[in-house]
């Protein structure tokens, strides 16, 4: 089975488009990842919305952003996964506009730049990573990540349960071997 990488639904290996938002399917394996000079520009292969666990109350709402070599903890929404709890349908609907509109920024989103520009951008290279866990889906609990580096931790709630499955597939294709899927 392959994922659409825009809404998460499942599609038979052979699918071109997504059946369900007819967007084009994007296979990790047919994308060449470039090597070569720190200034080329990184592209977006695969964003998580998460709830990121710093004892704060409320956690953090950011965006997990894979590009080829690094992990970007961006701003996320302050809306992810409360609007309909806090505004009822007029509440869902502003916060699927705003996760529309992030996710569209993020995939426009020079991250080279964005580095340069954001002294407080956390920004994770793909080498520094001991091991990214993925825990197991429960019935009505968001999944759990952990994500362990030389110098930190951290840890994260995955708010985007139903793409959880495809986050399973894409996450270790990226990562190569460094990560352990419950």
């Amino acid at each position: 089975m392959v994922f659409c990488s825009k809404c998460g639904t499942k599609n038979i290996d052979e699918a071109l488009y997504c059946s369900a938002c007819g967007e084009k399917i994007v296979r990790l394996e047919d994308q060449e990842i470039p090597q070569g000079t720190n200034n080329e520009v990184e592209t977006l292969k695969e964003l998580i919305h998460i709830s990121w666990i710093t004892g704060a109350v409320p956690p953090p709402r950011k965006i997990l952003s894979f590009t080829e070599k690094n992990i970007y903890l961006m701003e996320g929404s302050f809306l992810k996964g409360i609007g309909f709890g806090v505004g009822g349908i007029l509440g869902y609907f502003l916060e699927q506009h705003d996760n529309a509109q992030k996710e569209r920024d993020v995939r426009t989103t020079n991250f080279n730049e964005l580095a340069k520009q954001d002294p407080h951008l956390i920004i994770i290279p793909y080498q520094e990573i001991i091991n990214l866990k993925m825990g197991k889906k429960k019935m009505m609990l968001n999944p759990m990540m952990t994500l362990k580096t030389a110098a930190e931790e951290y840890n994260f709630l995955v708010m985007d349960r139903g793409k959880y499955e495809q986050y399973q597939k894409t996450i270790p294709a990226l990562l190569r071997g460094r990560v352990t899927v419950e």
